[in-house]
């Protein structure tokens, strides 16, 4: 099933596995099993959230975003909480709620994608939020229901472009790189990849658009290939074998085994016998 225009609440409560839940379970099943029942949020999440919106559904930010502007007496901003703030929650039910300087922001962050040549030629026709449902047959032949939400998809050339948007601290590609390793967008991108694929039987081409958080909003646009796409396959079908098991026995471990663990420190806390004797710590 591929579907464009699903709410994040139905696309939410489909019975399938998410790779955003998934790699939860490369910490540990525990992890898994209580990120499972106690989503997390954050502002950093809000903040994406509200870019995505502004930049592929500017529409939609129009409508479903609230701005909160309430001020003390001396001006300031008010805090979010106490009744005012309780009031204000009630009355937007169902939006994403902003600051004003948070809906700036969002705003800033798509007009810099919007403004960029390369990334504007993707995201210039397409459909945005595209809910995917699919299975993933493992080797040993176990079926396991999986469930996608591509940013944006878009056909070019006559072949589909499954294309993301992601804000980061720095853009460039080494330091991307690294943040794409630490927080596993490659298995995102194998997952979604494989997804489509065996919803159409077509290999998409994979496009993320990368902004810059913080002004002045740098962009750049990758193509993801497809070593990259290889690694992250290799570790989201070994984390879907780990959680199998998992199910199949009731047994979610946490991150270490149950034993005593001895306790190793990073090779940098020792330096060198160099570094030791500048310091004129020689051992008597």
């Amino acid at each position: 099933m591929i579907r464009p225009n699903v709410s994040f609440e139905e696309y939410s409560k489909m019975p399938a596995v998410s790779i955003t839940r998934l790699k939860e379970l490369g910490r540990s099943p525990l992890h898994y099993r209580f990120r499972l029942d106690n989503p997390k949020e954050s502002a950093a999440m809000s903040l994406g959230t509200a870019a995505h919106m502004a930049t592929l559904e500017p529409m939609r930010f129009t409508t479903e975003v609230a701005v909160w502007s309430q001020r003390t007496e001396s001006g300031s901003m008010s805090p979010r909480r106490g009744k005012a703030w309780e009031t204000f929650q009630d009355e937007h039910k169902g939006k994403l709620l902003l600051s004003p300087s948070e809906h700036e922001l969002a705003q800033d962050i798509a007009s810099a994608v919007r403004g960029h040549e390369i990334a504007r030629q993707y995201l210039s026709d397409g459909s945005p939020e595209v809910s995917m449902i699919w299975e993933t047959v493992l080797a040993d032949q176990t079926v396991v229901p999986c469930k996608g939400r591509a940013d944006w998809l878009t056909e070019i050339d006559g072949r589909p472009h499954l294309v993301g948007l992601k804000t980061a601290r720095d853009c460039r590609p080494f330091q991307f790189g690294a943040a794409a390793a630490r927080y596993g967008y490659h298995l995102q991108w194998a997952f979604y990849t494989d997804g489509f694929q065996a919803l159409t039987g077509t290999l998409p081409r994979v496009i993320e658009i990368v902004v810059e958080s913080e002004p002045p909003h740098a962009v750049v646009v990758y193509e993801i290939p497809e070593d990259v796409l290889e690694q992250g396959r290799d570790e989201y079908l070994r984390l879907l074998d780990v959680l199998v098991e998992c199910e199949r026995t009731g047994r979610w471990p946490g991150p270490a085994p149950e034993r005593e663990q001895v306790l190793t420190l990073p090779a940098w806390v020792y330096g060198s016998e160099d570094d030791i004797s500048e310091l004129g710590l020689e051992a008597a």
